[in-house]
């Protein structure tokens, strides 16, 4: 029997099961006509007059044309805009290169890749702000939509993971007692308080315990509250990864004279990690869409630059269009993420059953 066979064979395996398929393809060929008479019978093509936008009720592609820009990069001088687009790019290839480094596609030492993300960072962080090399200085104020919210995340990723895994060494049940309560302690206040309220505490408390004088801009310190606060979700993951280890492998460690912090760092930390992957990857996922949240401190990311693009009297009723135009980025990064974690899985089974044949 065919796939195709075995496939219809199961969708009408019972009356109700030939009833709930009729009613979802009947409902799926409704919402597929919708969207193809907004997307092309009724849109509102780059060569037809703008002021069709308000007449017709398709997709407004003049405002694409005319906004993306603007959606994408927000108040960043116009025409310095290619370098946010370079760091935007950059910040892609470094994510890109983390996720083929976890799904083994490349074979990077440690100390390699560690150079490279310190670098990368620093040099779309140079890009962004200007100020040397003959780059002209743009405040972070004016790092808005795509440059801040890849930044804010990766940045705050990168920076939590070993945030992390401090906290989960000190958490371990073989760790200082002092050190236990502690990271214990932290751990549960970071994951019982809302993130908004770490947000305001990095942008309006964190400058107040500062010297006199001192001056912190909201970017960095937003960067601050998300690194301590996700750092806490993976210190979480990891603990999970470590209690899935047996005991007899701390043990094996111990006898051959290996001392805590190298039976840790050699032995079970990076087991750890294997096994906490699929979960980090989606703190991971939940990390990055959670960064949009800065908006509620005037930080403009993609959402706040959308609203800005239909905030123009001559565009006003183009919300839809610029939201989906959002709404396409993150479904699209947070489907790269997914494939990610699902190919994690994948390979962890399939390491478990050569194992287990061995």
């Amino acid at each position: 029997m065919t796939g195709a066979s075995t496939w219809a064979k199961e969708l009408f395996a019972t009356p109700l099961a030939a009833l709930l398929t009729l009613v979802s393809g009947a409902f799926m060929t409704w919402l597929g006509w919708l969207a193809l008479s907004w997307l092309l019978f009724h849109a509102v093509w780059p060569w037809q007059p703008a002021g069709l936008c308000a007449v017709r009720t398709g997709l407004c592609w003049p405002f694409l044309f005319e906004k993306t820009r603007l959606i994408l990069f927000g108040t960043y001088p116009f025409d310095l805009q290619w370098r946010a687009l370079a760091a935007s790019l950059l910040l892609l290839a470094l994510a890109a290169l983390t996720g083929l480094q976890m799904i083994g596609r490349t074979r990077l030492r440690v100390r390699a890749f560690v150079v490279i993300w310190v670098s990368g960072l620093g040099f779309a962080v140079l890009l962004l702000s200007g100020g040397v090399l003959g780059l002209s200085p743009v405040p972070s104020v004016f790092w808005n939509g795509l440059p801040i919210l890849l930044f804010l995340a990766i940045a705050a990723i990168a920076g939590a993971f070993p945030v992390g895994v401090l906290l989960t060494l000190a958490r371990d049940q073989g760790a200082y007692p002092v050190l236990r309560r502690f990271a214990t302690l932290y751990i549960e206040v970071a994951r019982g308080v809302p993130m908004l309220t770490v947000i305001f505490v990095g942008v309006f408390v964190l400058p107040l315990m500062l010297p006199p004088g001192t001056y912190i801009a909201p970017v960095p310190a937003v960067l601050i509250a998300l690194i301590f606060f996700h750092g806490a979700y993976f210190a979480e993951d990891l603990r999970g990864g470590l209690q899935s280890l047996s005991r007899g492998q701390r043990e094996a460690a111990r006898s051959l004279g290996l001392g805590y912090w190298k039976t840790m760092g050699l032995v079970m930390l990076p087991q750890a990690i294997t096994r906490s992957l699929p979960s980090l990857v989606n703190s991971i996922i939940g990390a990055y869409k959670d960064t949009s949240l800065v908006v509620v401190v005037g930080i403009h990311d993609l959402i706040s630059t959308a609203r800005m693009s239909f905030n123009d009297p001559g565009w006003r009723s183009q919300a839809l269009e610029a939201y989906i135009l959002v709404g396409l980025w993150f479904f699209a990064s947070c489907a790269a993420l997914s494939a990610i974690g699902r190919q994690l899985q994948k390979d962890r089974e399939t390491e478990r059953g050569r194992v287990s044949q061995e």
